[in-house]
């Protein structure tokens, strides 16, 4: 069996790791990599996001290990919350001792009164998980910007990822008692050299087929093979395995019924941006990541590059990236490239983390499909289109052709079971 793998992203790139058949990569950019590839700019690297290595399964987190060698950095989480001129430690209800006194009291006492109705969107979660005002404090604004969506149009089918912390926790935490939330990821591994994009590298064997530079345009099934075309040159497979955008897939497929066209064109996705500031002095080393609920600054994450590497910047430098989601037509996406680069600037400078003149290189890397949306809608039109491609024969795999909100960890886990399971399959 020849296997076509069409998306050369974490995903498509690990299948082809573990596969024990005849296969070839198609990646439309000229390298692959996708959300995981890490760019450079005189002498300061940067990923597309704050990418970790961690995982809930231990099968991962030894394979990163057995890929990366001695080409990682071990970590331990400093991730902050920005909110009102101060530091709150992250998770926020494991940080607000923090606060205010009387802040402090109204996030406990809330969490504890807390008599929400049972929640049908996220906004509802926000206030019937953590109470009104860790609520509306920090979990509503945030959510709000990453998503670029008001929490009340947002489901619920992601929120599994967002942990319930102990009762005691968020007392200890009012109490100004040390405590940790999220402890899964409160360890993680990067690599020393490369970014995040070493990891890619590393699953790239001499033998592997990898093709860049081939967008695919359309996709037919013959009698018993697919053929796959760029426009230029065909390419024959016994398989396929989607691991490229469902919305540009669904484009190359012929005759497709309009009900999977329509589900799929109405899935919500948000564009990513990525600003990369470099200054000319070390202030940005000590948090691996900001959170900024704040509505008046940009950006809602900014990472320390050089915390994860000091591969990944010049000596005495730092450099931070500042994530931005964006759609067309909410005026930030259509901001050119040094607009949206002046704009972080002058935000982070306005509320003092970084000091504006101090900046000796900046860069900025869009990538259109960012983070899968769980609106409302998310459900019924993402059980439309795996029902479709289940049909035909067409299997799906990855974050943008599930569509599903996953990180690199569970793209490898998948990209493993699939392949484990086509190993077994296809050789009976």
């Amino acid at each position: 069996m020849k296997v076509g793998i069409l998306g050369g992203g974490i995903t498509g790139i690990a299948i082809q790791h573990f596969l024990r058949h005849p296969s070839e990569v198609l990646e439309a950019e000229t390298t692959p990599g996708g959300l995981c590839r890490t760019f450079f700019k005189d002498g300061f690297g940067y990923d597309i996001g704050g990418h970790i290595l961690f995982s809930k399964h231990e099968i991962i987190n030894q394979l990163v290990e057995k890929l990366l060698g001695e080409n990682i950095n071990h970590c331990k989480r400093n991730n902050k919350i920005y909110y009102n001129g101060r530091f709150v430690k992250y998770p926020f209800e494991n940080g607000i001792g923090a606060l205010d006194k009387h802040e402090a009291y109204d996030c406990l006492i809330d969490y504890l009164k807390n008599d929400f109705a049972k929640p049908t969107n996220l906004k509802e979660w926000c206030y019937y998980t953590f109470g009104k005002s860790i609520a509306e404090k920090y979990l509503i604004p945030y959510n709000d910007k990453i998503w670029n969506l008001s929490s009340e149009q947002l489901s619920l089918e992601w929120v599994d990822r967002i942990p319930k912390p102990p009762v005691d926790d968020v007392v200890k935490s009012a109490m100004g008692i040390e405590t940790e939330g999220y402890l899964h990821q409160l360890f993680f591994k990067y690599p020393k050299i490369g970014g995040m994009e070493a990891l890619v590298r590393c699953l790239i064997k001499q033998e592997s087929n990898v093709t860049c530079n081939f967008r695919v345009k359309s996709i037919r099934r013959m009698k018993h093979e697919w053929a796959v075309s760029d426009g230029q040159t065909t390419k024959h497979y016994d398989k396929i395995i989607v691991a490229f955008p469902i919305h540009e897939a669904i484009h190359c497929f012929e005759n497709i019924p309009s009900t999977v066209k329509s589900a799929v064109e109405n899935l919500r996705y948000n564009t990513i941006n990525i600003a990369m500031l470099g200054v000319n002095n070390e202030s940005l080393l000590d948090k691996s990541a900001i959170y900024i609920p704040d509505r008046d600054v940009v950006t809602h994450r900014i990472c320390y590059m050089g915390y994860f590497s000091k591969q990944l910047i010049k000596p005495g430098t730092s450099s931070l990236i500042a994530e931005i989601t964006t759609n067309p037509g909410d005026t930030i996406h259509e901001l050119s490239n040094a607009s949206m680069i002046e704009k972080v600037a002058n935000d982070l400078d306005r509320i003092n983390l970084i000091q504006k003149q101090d900046i000796i290189v900046s860069d900025i890397t869009r990538m259109k499909y960012g983070y899968p949306v769980y609106d409302l809608n998310y459900t019924k039109n993402t059980k439309i289109f795996k029902e479709y491609f289940s049909s035909i024969d067409v299997t799906l795999c990855g974050r943008f052709a599930e569509f599903d909100y996953i990180n690199s960890d569970e793209c490898l886990r998948r990209a493993m079971v699939l392949s484990t399971h086509w190993n077994e399959s296809l050789q009976t």
